[in-house]
């Protein structure tokens, strides 16, 4: 544009010096000539001047949008590098969401709370125990004939247990959860000694119903790593809430009945107890491999002694004095299978081992048969009901060892108040 003009005032230049040389008569439109040059040459310059001014402020509005181009280019960059973290974040809790196994127990199964949610868990369980003993008491002769008696005694137990649980999301990786129960318990004891001079048999009835073990627990999961299973930290609480069986027995030795058999049933265990365990879950789509490996630290309690007298006005000392129940080692593992979107089915079995029971009262004793093992097969069913996709979970538990209950049935259905 520049070039273009200076060449224009160029032309006018040279042909006001061809003018010059022109003879007087010309002067007159030389003159004019003049004028007219000098005017475009004012009107040039105007241009000049406009050009350049439009100019700068072209250069203006460019830098402008620059600054903003970059002002933008930050806060977008700064935006796609956030989205891009969430996404990120947002994959990475999906690869660590647990898989859905039927909730088999407190330790293994279920998905972890969200954040901030709350979820209430009514459930119900019966379990039921028969066990026939048969009692020797006497001086066998060669391997079929013997002196003395045999007692055979039948015991069923019958106990519901109704509770409520609440888990509550602390953050995506920690739930805390609050349990309470109510228990009803009965016993049927028939005893018949089989031989004896009166064979009549005996029935003795006892039950007891009330608050249970209120529970407490956590739950936290671990940070998953590459080919590693899903590792879950696990640590309950038992408070000693429920009505304490040793003390019914301590109330029974103070009336001095001299009856064996109590009309009542505890509801709890009479201890505190702790219990940490760690959970593995290992998916191998459609099946996931599951399991537990804990252990159950209960506490000693004294239970108190007493000083009685007897009909023949002589002394004697009953209760129990300090009482350690003896811990015990916990394992758990199985397998779950996905059948389709909403429902899943899960094998596991369960094994306790615990430890001798000591009693102290006058002189420290270690109860007979007290270290038992109890081992049950668990078959666990779980299913998403309606639109919301509700689960119901359904619990089997069959025993395998003597101090098993032979059967128990655990329904929970667990949903959501807070989220």
């Amino acid at each position: 544009m520049r070039r273009k003009k200076t060449t224009q005032f160029l032309s006018l230049f040279a042909s006001l010096m061809v003018s010059c040389s022109l003879p007087a008569a010309t002067n007159e439109s030389v003159t004019s000539k003049i004028a007219e040059i000098n005017e475009q040459y004012r009107q040039l310059l105007h241009k000049m001047r406009a050009v350049e001014q439009e100019r700068q402020q072209l250069e203006l509005q460019v830098h402008q949008v620059a600054e903003l181009a970059e002002q933008r280019g930050g806060k977008d960059t700064a935006a796609a590098t956030t989205v891009g973290d969430e996404q990120r974040k947002e994959f990475e809790a999906q690869q660590e969401v647990l898989p859905d196994l039927p909730r088999v127990s407190e330790a293994v199964g279920g998905v972890l709370t969200p954040k901030g949610q709350l979820i209430i868990e009514p459930s119900v369980q019966y379990t039921n125990t028969s066990v026939t003993r048969v009692a020797l008491a006497g001086l066998g002769l060669f391997d079929a004939f013997l002196l003395g008696d045999i007692d055979v005694r039948s015991v069923e137990s019958e106990t519901l247990t109704g509770a409520l649980t609440a888990r509550y999301g602390i953050n995506s990786r920690l739930e805390a959860e609050l349990k309470a129960s109510y228990v009803k318990r009965s016993d049927k004891t028939i005893t018949r000694p089989v031989i004896a001079t009166n064979s009549t048999d005996r029935l003795f009835e006892a039950g007891g119903s009330g608050l249970g073990d209120i529970e407490f627990g956590l739950r936290y999961q671990f940070k998953k790593r590459p080919d590693w299973p899903y590792l879950v930290g696990n640590l309950r609480i038992k408070s000693d809430t429920g009505k304490d069986p040793f003390e019914i027995k301590t109330s029974q030795l103070l009336a001095n009945t001299g009856t064996s058999f109590g009309g009542k049933l505890g509801t709890g265990s009479g201890f505190w107890s702790v219990n940490p365990s760690i959970t593995f879950i290992y998916p191998t789509d459609p099946v996931a491999i599951f399991g537990n490996i804990g252990y159950l630290w209960t506490l000693s309690d004294d239970k108190g002694t007493y000083t009685i007298t007897n009909p023949d006005m002589t002394t004697s000392t009953v209760g129990f004095g300090k009482v350690d129940p003896g811990d015990a080692i916990r394992l758990n593992f199985g397998m779950g299978i996905g059948l389709n979107e909403i429902s899943s089915i899960s094998f596991s079995y369960a094994l306790d081992r615990f430890s001798h029971t000591h009693i102290a009262g006058a002189t420290e004793s270690k109860v007979l048969g007290s270290d038992v093992t109890i081992g049950k097969f668990l078959i666990g069913y779980s299913l998403k009901l309606g639109e919301q996709g509700l689960p119901l979970n359904i619990a089997f538990g069959i025993g395998t060892t003597d101090a098993a209950a032979d059967t128990d049935i655990t329904l929970r259905i667990p949903f959501t108040v807070k989220d």
